[in-house]
């Protein structure tokens, strides 16, 4: 006989250092049912970072392993030591929802389809379901970007824009709905899972229109320019596109740029310089950050 003890769900535990948060979460975010991250403050692994993963069913060993593998190779760093533990039966989707409170920034209200209540008719309301796809709203990555979108539209209403890596779509779709629809998005995403949230996504949120969505490795799949690209990523890929990046921004173009660590700002900001990029305003949001740059 089944109990609600019985063991279903497995868990991953391991440490890391701070430079390497990015990567992991990246990596891990799409399977894991929860993900938790948090500095370690005390102890040998003081000023390290603990990653716990929650898994509803037992997952495939080996593809984790490659997802860790290639997390840690990205990162510069040895691969973490890793193990699956099961654990006690909880129904973690429902918990995530529970926890994902409708979100306030701004102008935009974000919120997932377990909340009931209308949305606030004063904002900009976007229902995002994440699910397999990063993007919920919550992450500080998202946040700042957003952030730096509202004081972008200070002085520039951009017609055409990039996002680049667009996990959910919720930057593509928080463009459509604060620019009335009078804008041409495009929104790409490596993983095909992203793009089948995306459009899904952009269909509940009414905003198909505007948006188109296809499956690109970077920039390969793109070919003009734009008044604006979204590229929230990770640190590596973004310092290895930014020529790209450039070349694909219009004169007087701005790249919000995020999904790296606060103590990563430099070297990417050095890349972006080095193509001819120049600096326009930083935000920070807990330990990541978010930039605006601009072709001149």
């Amino acid at each position: 006989m089944s109990t609600d003890t019985e063991i279903t769900n497995y868990q991953t535990v391991f440490v890391v250092p701070e430079s390497a948060v990015s990567y992991f979460d990246r990596a891990l975010d799409p399977d894991a049912v929860a993900l938790m991250m948090g500095l370690i403050e005390k102890g040998p692994d003081k000023g390290k970072w603990k990653i716990e993963a929650i898994f509803e069913g037992e997952p495939d060993r080996q593809a984790l392993g490659t997802l860790i593998a290639i997390a840690a190779m990205s990162a510069g760093i040895p691969e973490p030591e890793w193990d699956l533990m099961p654990i006690p039966k909880k129904n973690w989707l429902k918990e995530n929802l529970v926890s994902f409170p409708p979100i306030n920034l701004g102008r935009y209200y974000i919120y997932g389809s377990h909340i009931e209540m209308p949305p606030p008719s004063d904002k900009i309301a976007l229902q995002i379901n994440a699910a397999t796809a990063f993007g919920s709203g919550e992450h500080a990555t998202t946040q700042g970007c957003l952030m730096a979108f509202e004081d972008l539209l200070k002085m520039k209403h951009p017609k055409v824009i990039l996002d680049m890596g667009c996990g959910s779509g919720i930057l593509s779709m928080a463009a459509a709905k604060a620019l009335d629809h009078q804008v041409q998005i495009d929104a790409v995403d490596i993983d095909p899972e992203s793009v089948r949230v995306t459009q899904e996504n952009c269909v509940k949120n009414k905003v198909s229109d505007c948006i188109c969505v296809w499956q690109s490795e970077g920039y390969e799949k793109v070919e003009k320019q734009y008044d604006l690209i979204f590229a929230n990523i990770l640190a590596r890929p973004l310092i290895e596109m930014a020529s790209d990046l450039y070349q694909h921004l219009r004169p007087e173009g701005y790249g919000i740029l995020s999904g790296f660590l606060t103590h990563q700002k430099p070297w990417v900001m050095k890349a972006h310089a080095k193509v001819g990029l120049s600096f326009v305003k930083a935000y920070k949001v807990k330990e990541w950050s978010t930039l605006i740059v601009k072709r001149d």
